[in-house]
């Protein structure tokens, strides 16, 4: 056999001997430079072309790179992002502005103007300005089904979502018929039909109020003013003339004074006698004296 020979069967047993073992092939890919390692990276070496890519005022578009940064040098300001590498980047179209915050003075921001004539940072009391991006659709069976358009998290979580309001709806049912009969039985309150289907549905909406942490008489204040502005509301649509407005006002005001002052709900939803701040202080300091006399 030739030397040639030799040399190609040599080289065929060594490609052979190579792809026999696919690990030598696998090629190992990381998230991030500082986590792969080399003879000249040493793991913590400062990656290059950092700082800033775009100045202030320059015009960027969503996905544009404003700043890349090792650490949160700049921190990201409105209508940008932060990523993994603490890269920022625009998520809205419009202008550059780099800027401090009044509230943190030691950090520095930068951000993105939705127009030329903005600064940064805005008023803390203004409201922000936002860039939606909708396009109205016209076609009504195209808007009905973007309408319907549900997430797949939504679509696993319907069943559960329908269970759980049904039960909410089975619940505020018990709650309403319970009250009606309280009203009527242990309170004597002389209420006719249309009063008392007021009053009840009344008493469960502060009950479903307070139960989120509101005390019993802001969730009475919010209760009426809701009430009120849903009939300003039908008012200015059309639905019922200014006169009928007044009336049905004055109704409800007077439906709220006259069980405001004498019906309350307990915790566990059970009707119980009203009781005002200064009553319910004075309830406490004597249930907390009985309590210590006991102890």
């Amino acid at each position: 056999m030739s030397s040639l020979a030799k040399s190609i069967l040599g080289s065929s047993r060594v490609i052979i001997g190579l792809t026999a073992n696919p690990v030598n092939f696998i090629q190992i890919r990381t998230a991030t430079k500082r986590v792969a390692s080399s003879r000249t990276n040493n793991k913590d070496s400062p990656g290059k072309r950092l700082g800033p890519k775009e100045s202030d005022g320059s015009f960027v578009k969503p996905g544009h790179i404003i700043m890349r940064q090792r650490g949160t040098k700049i921190h990201p300001g409105e209508n940008v992002r932060i990523g993994k590498d603490h890269t920022i980047y625009a998520v809205e179209p419009g202008f550059v502005r780099y800027y401090r915050d009044p509230f943190h003075p030691l950090r520095k921001y930068v951000g993105v103007a939705l127009r030329r004539d903005l600064t940064l940072p805005k008023d803390h009391f203004e409201a922000r300005v936002r860039r939606f991006g909708y396009i109205e659709i016209k076609d009504p069976e195209a808007a009905e089904r973007e309408e319907n358009v549900k997430s797949r998290k939504e679509l696993l979580y319907q069943p559960e979502l329908e269970r759980k309001l049904k039960e909410k709806e089975e619940v505020s049912k018990a709650n309403l018929s319970a009250f009606s009969k309280g009203l009527v039985n242990d309170f004597k309150l002389e209420l006719s039909d249309e009063e008392l289907s007021l009053a009840s549905s009344r008493l469960l909406a502060v009950f479903e109020l307070s139960q989120t942490g509101q005390t019993w008489e802001a969730a009475q204040t919010q209760e009426t003013f809701s009430q009120i502005y849903l009939l300003k509301l039908r008012a200015k649509r059309g639905e019922i003339s200014q006169e009928e407005f007044e009336t049905l006002k004055k109704q409800y005001i007077e439906i709220t004074s006259k069980i405001d002052n004498e019906v309350s709900v307990s915790w566990d939803g059970k009707l119980c006698k009203y009781l005002n701040p200064e009553e319910l202080s004075k309830k406490k300091q004597e249930l907390k004296a009985s309590m210590e006399s006991l102890l």
